[in-house]
């Protein structure tokens, strides 16, 4: 099982910040691990003169200055001890610097709900963020309209997105660290797509049906000697399977693999689970074996 025992708080004072901080805290307590938030004020866009108007004319240390009173003025409501970390500059390197200065378990981010026509526009900074920081990623999906800011966070269902590797096993130490904390069901799940990878399975010859209940109970058995949680094989395209399965059986966790080294090409699966955010997801960076 992971221990967790540091959890950095990447928020950008959007509207969604009082309920990423407040989780996180409730986070903390869960796990009785040090809370240290984050936040990045990054240089205007422009031209040179602005960002040297930008630094030197007043505004940055305005913004500073502002960022730390409103972290401040929420922090007060909770009777916690944490650690406060405002710098300068691209969000996404930023963070990733102080995880790395911090030795933090996990970094905990929202995502802002952009449609995917504005993240083609903008991009997103929670799947840059997932390349980028060598930690595990926590991505919360904008609450709903029934959510406030003190609202108990639930992880009640959790997924482990399988790609049956030797990387699962990293995937199950966080599974069975917050299904101890929140007292989670485990769900054990692969999407097998086509044609499969032999070093998945071999496809045994046959008829196509006879072929594909022989590969599932296959892939099934694999999953089982992970761990002893329920199991479910799909068919389709990992990312919209995935997105329909939390969809229809209340997922409130995902938890899914990338590389780990920066810089890194994350799955696509991966990748879409962070585009839509049916539910949470945390990202593992996890060794290619």
């Amino acid at each position: 099982m992971q221990k967790i025992k540091k959890i950095l708080c990447a928020t950008d004072l959007s509207d969604v910040s009082d309920h990423l901080l407040a989780w996180g805290v409730e986070l903390c307590l869960r796990f009785d691990a040090s809370f240290f938030v984050f936040h990045a004020v990054p240089p205007p866009r422009g031209s040179v003169a602005r960002q040297i108007e930008f630094e030197r004319g007043g505004e940055k240390k305005e913004k500073i200055e502002k960022a730390h009173a409103k972290i401040e003025k929420f922090m007060e409501h909770f009777d916690i001890k944490w650690d406060l970390t405002i710098a300068y500059g691209d969000p996404v390197l930023e963070v990733a610097k102080a995880a790395k200065r911090i030795k933090t378990d996990i970094v905990i981010a929202a995502s802002l709900g952009l449609s995917g026509f504005q993240q083609f526009l903008i991009g997103s900074v929670v799947g840059s963020m997932a390349k980028t920081i060598m930690q595990p990623l926590l991505v919360f999906p904008p609450p709903g309209k029934n959510h406030t800011a003190g609202s108990k966070l639930e992880l009640a269902n959790i997924i482990i997105a399988c790609s049956l590797t030797a990387s699962d096993v990293y995937l199950k130490k966080y599974a069975l660290a917050f299904s101890e904390k929140f007292n989670s069901k485990i769900c054990l799940v692969h999407v097998m797509e086509s044609p499969i990878n032999d070093k998945i399975a071999q496809i045994p010859s046959g008829h196509y049906n006879d072929t594909q209940r022989l590969l599932e109970e296959k892939m099934a058995l694999r999953l089982g000697n992970l761990m002893s949680a329920k199991t479910h094989i799909m068919h389709g395209v990992p990312g919209e399977e995935l997105a329909l399965y939390v969809k229809s059986h209340k997922i409130d966790l995902i938890i899914a693999g990338v590389d780990d080294h920066p810089g890194r090409l994350i799955t696509t699966t991966t990748a879409a689970l962070l585009r839509h955010l049916p539910c949470a997801v945390l990202t593992v960076p996890i060794k290619n074996t």
